[in-house]
């Protein structure tokens, strides 16, 4: 190809610039702008073969969108490994929820809702209450839309037991602690969604009830969505965590009834 310097004077005048013959040795012959800049001590400009110009923008926008996927997909990694959804549910999605049941829809339902407006959702600290006997498909839904969230929206989310995060709590009672309960109880109420099973489990002292209850009443302060999964149902949950509590999960959110029967075990 002819000479390939592109220009980046200012603006020409018309009678510094021609049009003349030029070839590109991948495009073949273009019509090449040439412009004059000898008068204030430049040279002869001559413009690149366009096609080559496109095909180079082109390619730097490709590669600006593969990077912008792979930092993507890192940070999908990142969050997944930071969520602590257990083994077992992280292939768990709204597609494989098995939901042949009319309640097991209207659950389905309620999770797709949440997912598809969680900008709203997350907003206004809408929480989810699934109340029902084990093996009703609880955990499976709050890790679907959990593992949604973080592929869809890159929302940070926490998964764990009640007894899993007390015990993280408790665990900067150590005199080598290098964090304090304050700082423990801050980290959850950082996590975008927080999903907390077995919720209504026995607790062994008042003081452990009164984290949960501080970790619960915090992120609904601070309008956090979180799920909270119970086998329990809902009228024994509400003895569990005190009127006041379940009113104001009632307020931001669905209680979602698993009134059927197990399916572990079933085909």
């Amino acid at each position: 190809m002819q000479a390939q310097q592109t220009m980046t004077s200012p603006n020409p005048s018309a009678e510094a610039v021609e049009t003349v013959d030029a070839i590109c040795a991948k495009h073949g012959a273009y019509k090449a702008r040439v412009v004059d800049m000898t008068d204030i001590g430049g040279r002869k400009l001559t413009m690149s073969c366009p096609q080559c110009s496109q095909d180079a923008r082109d390619a730097e926008a490709a590669r600006k969108v593969a990077e912008a996927e792979s930092q993507r997909r890192r940070r999908v990694a990142d969050l997944n490994y930071a969520a602590g959804i257990p083994v077992r549910f992280q292939a768990r999605s709204l597609e494989n929820y098995r939901h042949e049941l009319p309640g097991q829809k209207r659950a389905l339902n309620v999770a797709r809702r949440f997912v598809e407006s969680w900008p709203e959702q997350r907003e206004k600290g809408t929480s989810l209450i699934f109340t029902g006997g084990p093996g009703t498909g609880k955990t499976h839904l709050a890790c679907a839309i959990g593992s949604a969230l973080m592929q869809g929206h890159l929302a940070s989310v926490c998964f764990g037991t009640v007894l899993e995060l007390l015990r993280t709590v408790k665990d900067t009672y150590r005199k080598d602690s290098p964090r304090t309960e304050t700082e423990a109880i801050a980290d959850l109420l950082r996590f975008d969604l927080l999903i907390l099973d077995e919720v209504g489990v026995q607790i062994g002292s008042e003081h452990e009830k009164n984290l949960l209850f501080e970790i619960l009443n915090g992120r609904y302060q601070d309008c956090l969505p979180t799920i909270l999964l119970s086998n329990l149902n809902a009228a024994d949950l509400e003895a569990f965590l005190g009127q006041r509590v379940m009113d104001r999960y009632r307020e931001c959110g669905a209680v979602v009834a698993f009134d059927w029967q197990s399916h572990r075990g079933t085909k």
